[in-house]
């Protein structure tokens, strides 16, 4: 191991409904097998993997692995900032996926749980755009985050925000599949306002999704041409379409072929956008759910280290 690298890893016991916990003296053998001397920190509350991230790189640490599911890869991120600066810009972020969703491994490239601890020596390390999120939090007040993998606004907001209420125990693709079922029947469109970059869109949408990361919803392949590294937002305008068109089209979700209705979705790209309604939107960020529109989404280009896998596809 290189001398000049000291590795702190952020481990979250109640990552896939507490099964992550259950495996933590086998993890951090093999962790340690490969990565001796790491400081171990394990989360106890929500948000104590962004405390003890900024803790670690205030102290010196410079490779920060990230142990749980997408929740705590969120956390671990956002610990890199204080307040809109990296504390180190020079350190590297790194995961391992145990948790339900995993989607940002997919996005990635790196393959799920025993895996993926091949990739942290052997993965390579790429600069990769951070995008960082302004909205309003559920107190009424603004808040700023960062994500590395995708948002939505509007229906998958919604199904989110009901998801992180309830058990996980069956896994992503069925946990954020039976979510998405259950929000189609009730949830209502609404008019929005888009700026992007400074084009408008104004119009009644069922959601919107940003990408940076091409997976999400436990799966969904929603930005089949997002890159992480190209300074862009890959971004689908979605229209409302009825209950029994938005339930034989759920398949093109999660085959990535969104494309394949442009009469009720529009592709565009850019680096800022702003969104806004006349009542408040949910919103998810990297399957967390932080708040309401008015939302802004600014890309930070190739700004934060991350180890990538093998599966990882870099702008071309």
């Amino acid at each position: 191991m290189d001398t000049q690298t000291r590795t702190a890893v952020i481990f979250n016991p109640r990552a896939a409904h507490g099964r992550t916990g259950k495996l933590y003296a086998k993890i951090r053998s093999q962790v340690e097998a490969i990565i001796p001397g790491a400081d171990w920190r394990v989360t106890e509350y929500p948000g104590h993997a962004t405390q003890a991230t900024r803790s670690a790189l205030w102290s010196g640490y410079n490779r920060i692995i990230s142990v749980g599911g997408d929740g705590t890869h969120y956390e671990t991120l956002n610990g890199f900032f204080e307040g809109q600066q990296l504390i180190n810009p020079n350190a590297t972020l790194a995961i391992l996926p145990f948790g339900t969703g995993s989607d940002l491994a997919r996005s990635l490239g790196i393959p799920r749980k025993w895996a993926s601890l091949p990739v942290i020596p052997q993965g390579r390390v790429v600069p990769l755009d951070v995008i960082r999120v302004t909205c309003v939090d559920w107190k009424g007040m603004p808040f700023s985050c960062h994500l590395l993998n995708t948002s939505r606004v509007g229906i998958g907001g919604e199904v989110v925000w009901r998801v992180n209420r309830k058990t996980k125990v069956w896994g992503g693709f069925f946990t954020y599949l039976r979510g998405s079922i259950e929000a189609l029947f009730s949830y209502t469109s609404r008019p929005m306002r888009i700026r992007i970059n400074e084009e408008i869109w104004e119009d009644t949408f069922l959601e919107i999704i940003l990408a940076n990361g091409r997976f999400d919803g436990g799966g969904m392949k929603v930005a089949p041409g997002a890159r992480m590294d190209d300074g862009l937002l890959d971004i689908y305008l979605i229209r409302p379409v009825s209950l029994v068109d938005a339930l034989t089209s759920f398949r093109l979700l999660y085959q990535g072929r969104l494309d394949a209705r442009p009469d009720v979705v529009t592709f565009l790209r850019g680096s800022q956008v702003a969104i806004t309604a006349a009542e408040p939107v949910k919103i998810n960020v990297d399957g967390e759910s932080p708040g309401t529109t008015p939302v802004t989404f600014d890309v930070l280009p190739r700004i934060l280290p991350v180890v990538v896998g093998p599966g990882f596809q870099p702008q071309s």
